[in-house]
């Protein structure tokens, strides 16, 4: 078994609470995330060319490495969407999926090892009407469905802040899991930030980060979850 820590979090083009964009304190707070794996959300600016809303050094933000999500060479993601790992982490393949909706949006679906285990990674920032995130989730899950199986895990901002409503178009083998409520930064009230994690994902333990940092930083707070993953190769049935 082998654990791994995903942190994801939603950074608002690093326009703080107070509608500051400090940049330097958004990679501070990326940097103390202590992860393997880390998903951001509106990491890029939404206007073309939509160019990257953090500065990089050498490929990297912090210690993380940055994959090369982006068709360009101004941005950062995918549809806002980036993910940066540790150096130990090997990636696999890059599957780009722009999703069904009346606005823009995206998913990235990232196959990597770590410590010669085999998983899966989907970033996803979903829409914002319930009916749009119904189907990006069922278009979503067709796409994995044509893949081999890996251990699997989702993340991201879902934007969706009930338990039992919105999404259930995801299959019985993808288990959601919510750290805790994360937005408004504030004063958190909603969930819309979680996982979703394939059977042969077990999962270990889960936080919403609540420094004080984190709160002024973005309009959404950032989730951390530790998973153990198997170790071979398990198919689901």
């Amino acid at each position: 078994m082998t654990d791994l820590t995903l942190a994801s979090w939603n950074i608002r083009a690093g326009l703080g609470r107070y509608l500051q964009r400090r940049p330097a304190r958004t990679i501070e707070v990326i940097t103390d995330l202590d992860a393997d794996v880390v998903l951001l959300q509106e990491a890029d600016f939404r206007r073309h060319p939509r160019p990257a809303a953090l500065p990089l050094l050498h490929g990297r933000i912090g210690p993380f490495e940055v994959i090369d999500l982006t068709p360009t060479d101004v941005g950062l993601g995918w549809h806002g969407i980036a993910m940066l790992k540790r150096p130990d982490i090997k990636v696999v393949a890059i599957q780009r999926l722009d999703l069904p909706a009346l606005e823009p949006r995206g998913a990235v679906i990232v196959d990597m090892t770590i410590a010669a285990r085999p998983f899966r990674i989907v970033g996803v920032h979903l829409g914002l009407l319930r009916g749009n995130r119904r189907k990006q989730i069922a278009y979503l899950v067709d796409r994995l469905s044509e893949l081999d199986h890996k251990p699997t895990i989702l993340a991201g901002d879902f934007n969706e802040w009930r338990e039992r409503k919105g999404l259930e178009t995801l299959p019985d083998w993808l288990r959601t899991h919510s750290p805790g409520p994360t937005f408004p930064a504030g004063r958190p009230l909603l969930k819309l930030d979680r996982v979703a994690m394939s059977d042969d994902v077990a999962f270990v333990d889960s936080m919403v980060l609540s420094d004080r940092r984190s709160q002024i930083a973005s309009d959404h707070r950032p989730i951390r979850v530790r998973v153990r993953l198997p170790g071979g190769g398990a198919k689901l049935t």
